[in-house]
């Protein structure tokens, strides 16, 4: 016989007691089970294998679901570090059960309609969390997930998620961009656009079938790689940066620690290689003016967009005067 445990493993971890009852559950059957601890209730007629400091067993004991980065990281989502618990709860809802360090927040019922058991719909959430973020870094990395992974697809349909909440939330579009493949990837292209240099990503190795991370002013091959990564392809990794060399292009590779620790470092050995090689020097603002420009915080927001310079395409960096 299938137990209720296994029940409710099946469907995800959470499961209402009707359902449980349409499978042949009865009343003494979850007794049992509660009792046992094989489940635990984290709200009347709701039934859980998830551990109680779970983030979606917080939300459906406080009476709605995750929403923002809390429930975009359940998906996988690219951070650096656990968001705080958001819970989302129809503005109809009442007997909520408080807890300390979780945010409750009121959505409209069509957001209610949308979603899971544990969580609103993934667009919903992310059009609330690229405008709670602690940093504008921290929604472009939002956005380039959720590209990469298709929570959105193209930037029209991009545009209109992120605007839900704020419009100017919009102009992440332009700086967001679905060949990053990590979080590395996304925060070293951020901020080297933020400081005036032009950056294109998966950029071919002509006559080899592999990709450039990301060229830096049409001279840096950029490689972002992980420990993990770095140890199981050494050599192919040493290869590809002769390949690169070869192309033409000063080869760069920059791990974890360097961009997320030492970024101040990196940035400033990678202007390096490029003045030596007799490239452009930045100027933070001139080599990205198509790009919405980062304002600073207001209220609750740590960030906001100005309205985009009608430009096409992204500029090359000019010289300092």
């Amino acid at each position: 016989m299938t137990t209720i445990a296994e029940l409710v493993s099946s469907a995800g971890g959470l499961l209402h007691k009707h359902d449980l009852v349409a499978s042949g559950a009865t009343d003494r059957h979850l007794t049992v089970a509660v009792r046992s601890r094989t489940v635990s209730r984290p709200r009347r007629g709701w039934y859980s294998t998830w551990a109680p400091e779970d983030p979606r067993y917080i939300a459906v004991a406080v009476g709605g679901r995750l929403t923002g980065a809390s429930a975009l990281h359940q998906l996988g989502a690219w951070s650096w570090s656990r968001p705080p618990v958001t819970v989302s709860v129809p503005v109809t809802a009442s007997r909520l059960r408080r807890r300390r360090g979780v945010r409750v927040v009121w959505d409209a019922l069509e957001i209610s309609g949308r979603g899971s058991t544990w969580s609103v719909d993934p667009r919903d959430a992310l059009a609330r969390a690229v405008v709670e973020t602690r940093s504008f870094e921290d929604a472009v990395i939002l956005v380039d997930w959720a590209r990469r992974v298709g929570i959105v697809e193209g930037d029209d349909d991009a545009a209109e998620v992120l605007s839900r909440k704020r419009a100017d939330a919009a102009g992440l579009v332009a700086w967001s961009d679905s060949g990053a493949e990590s979080i590395l990837e996304s925060a070293a292209g951020t901020r080297l656009r933020q400081a005036g240099h032009h950056v294109v990503r998966q950029v071919p190795i002509p006559g080899t079938p592999k990709i450039i991370d990301m060229v830096i002013d049409g001279i840096i091959g950029l490689e972002t790689d992980g420990r993990l990564h770095h140890e199981t392809r050494f050599d192919k990794d040493r290869l590809k940066d002769a390949d690169i060399a070869r192309d033409g292009r000063v080869p760069f590779r920059a791990g974890t620690v360097m961009v997320r620790d030492m970024w101040e470092a990196t940035a400033g050995a990678i202007r390096t290689l490029i003045r030596t090689a007799g490239g452009p020097r930045p100027v933070v603002g001139v080599g990205n003016s198509s790009l919405p420009r980062v304002l600073g915080p207001r209220g609750r927001r740590t960030w906001r967009l100005a309205p985009p310079r009608r430009r096409a395409g992204q500029e090359l960096p000019m010289m300092a005067g």
